[in-house]
This record gives structure tokens, sequence and C-alpha cells, in this order.
């Protein structure tokens, strides 16, 4: 069910048949737990401002060191509260059952057509719901959607060819959706998962409740740079993660983290990331980058939080790499 699995057991004596469905997740907190994997691309990270970072990482080989830039230096007492190992020249190995199933996703001839219903015919409705008892409901439109003034919930997966919109005057709960591109306008609250294989962009002050996950995969050349981006003062609780195939050095991918953004989980990106916020739990990038009105700079860091340590015992994450397999039920669904 998007980056979770459902596992549904049922009961029948004599005409009656009692069904329970739960969503898996993978426990990430069962092996190693790593604040930061930044891969060895033979340029050292450069700390600078408040930063800090707190939990096991694994670095390059040319180390940690304090910078000075744009009027700050660094204002902490160690650069890493925790154990560093050199890191490789590459990410640990992604998943690929997680990225090809829902990369099949994207195209609705991959899902069953007697469950398709046209959005244009649930336009009018306040209230779309799904039990995960019956079969899943897939609302498609091959025009962009615009999901507002309405309750969705539950065992509903919504596509669109082109773009998705989620105004905060959406309720919406469990629901996967795929798109090119999707917008969360400013101030939505929820608990979705949002796969694009272009573009996802998360406004200011949006609350995206446990377990909501914002998955970008690209695959192919693209026309455009791929991004994620989370706007200011958002927080978010799940897993942010962007995973391209293709791997292009003018075009590369990015994932935008904006301050006063608090990301309580998993943090993923086969690329680059710009991280200006806070992440409660693991970081994996290819590599960092900071922007800054006068510069660009590789590998810095600047007041920027990556504390594993606050990471509860008890959150469930998805299975992003080979390595991650533990499950645990995240929670029971209706």
């Amino acid at each position: 069910w998007g980056a979770f699995y459902l596992l549904t057991s049922s009961a029948t004596s004599k005409n009656k048949t009692v069904a329970k469905t739960a969503m898996l997740g993978s426990n990430i907190n069962e092996g190693e737990k790593v604040a930061l994997y930044l891969t060895d691309q033979n340029k050292p990270l450069s700390l600078t401002g408040t930063t800090k970072i707190v939990g096991n990482c694994y670095l390059p080989q040319s180390g940690v060191k304090r910078a000075y830039i744009e009027g700050k230096s660094f204002t902490g007492n160690q650069l890493i509260n925790g154990i560093k190992q050199n890191s490789n020249k590459t990410l640990p190995r992604i998943n690929e059952e997680l990225i090809q199933k829902n990369y099949n996703n994207f195209s609705v001839n991959n899902l069953t057509a007697d469950s398709i219903i046209d959005y244009e015919l649930l336009i009018e409705q306040d209230s779309i719901i799904n039990s995960f008892q019956n079969k899943t409901l897939v609302i498609y439109s091959s025009w962009p959607i615009t999901l507002e003034n309405k309750t969705i919930e539950g065992n509903i997966m919504i596509l669109s060819d082109q773009q998705i919109t989620v105004k905060s005057t959406a309720a919406i709960t469990d629901v996967v959706l795929y798109a090119k591109g999707i917008t969360i306008q400013k101030d939505t609250e929820g608990s979705m998962q949002l796969f694009a294989r272009d573009s996802i962009i998360v406004e200011e002050n949006c609350q995206l409740h446990y377990p909501s996950v914002l998955a970008l995969i690209g695959k192919g050349n693209a026309p455009v740079v791929r991004k994620i981006m989370v706007g200011r003062d958002v927080n978010i609780k799940g897993v942010v993660f962007l995973y391209n195939e293709n791997y292009e050095r003018k075009n590369q991918s990015l994932l935008s983290v904006a301050e006063g953004t608090i990301i309580t989980g998993q943090v993923y990106s086969s690329e680059l990331l710009e991280l200006k916020g806070e992440v409660d739990g693991g970081v994996f990038c290819r590599s960092i980058l900071l922007k800054t009105p006068s510069s660009v700079y590789e590998n810095h860091l600047m007041d920027a939080v990556i504390n594993r340590e606050q990471l509860s015992d008890y959150f469930v994450g998805i299975p992003l790499t080979e390595e991650t397999a533990h499950q645990r039920i995240i929670k029971w669904l209706n």
C-alpha cells in the first residue's frame, strides 16, 4: 500500500466472517541507528552556525570540519555527537521492489479496470470513504485534479496523468496519490502518501501526520530538475525520499527542506539534499547543497539539526534499502 504493506487476517465460523487489516512497515530500529550517511565524493562535510548532529555517521574519508561562511562560524562543542565511520562512494542499495511497484502505479493501464472511477463522477461528493475490507477504489483523471472541500479516507488511490493539488479544505487519511507533480497548499493537514515523477511541493505550515510519505521516483531523462520542495514551518511524521534512476551531474535532482520545518522519520535523497530545518531520525544522501543569498556551497550544513536519538524506538518506517526488512504493525485499518 504505497510504501507500506497490508496484511489481512480473516476467520470464518458457519456463515459469519470477521476480517481485520493492518498496515505494516519496516522496523528501522532493529539494525544500526544511523543519523547521517553522506557518500564519499572526495569532499569533507563542513558545519557552521548552530548545526547539531547526534548519532552515528558515515562520512567521506576527508571527514568533517568547521566552516566560516555568511559571517557565521560553528558554535557547538562537538562536530559530531556519535561514532564516525567512512562512507562508500554510493548509498546503500535501494529497495527495487518498493521503487518498481509504485512506479508501475503511475500508469492507469497497470491497475484493475473494474475498480477505476473517473474523478469527474465524484467531484460533487463531500466525502469519499472506502473500507480496507473492500476492493481498492482507484480515482483517475487524465487531467489535473484539485482536491478541496472533501473528506477522502481509506482504501483509495488517486491518480492523475498530470498534476494533483491538495487544498487545506481537503481532509485526507490513509489515501495514496500518484501524479507527475503534486502540490500540497499551505495550512493543509492530513495523513497521506504522495508519489510523483517530477515534483512535490509542500507549502508552508502544513501538518502531515504519521505515517505520511513523500516520494519522488524518477526514471529516464527529465526535461526539468526533479525536486521535492518542503516549505517553512512544515511538520512531517513519516518518510521523505527522492530516487532518481539516471544521475546527470548538470541536472541533479534536489530534496530541499526549509527553515523551521521538522521531519520525524527517514530522509533519503539519491542526489542532492538541501537541509535548513531539522530531521529527528536518519538522513541518507549523495551530497549536500547549501544555497545562500551570496553563494552556493557543497557539503555544507548551516543551522541544521539531525538528531537520531530523538526518533522513538517505536517508530516504524519503510524498507528503503535492502538491508531493512524487519516488519512491524503501524496501525489497524478500518
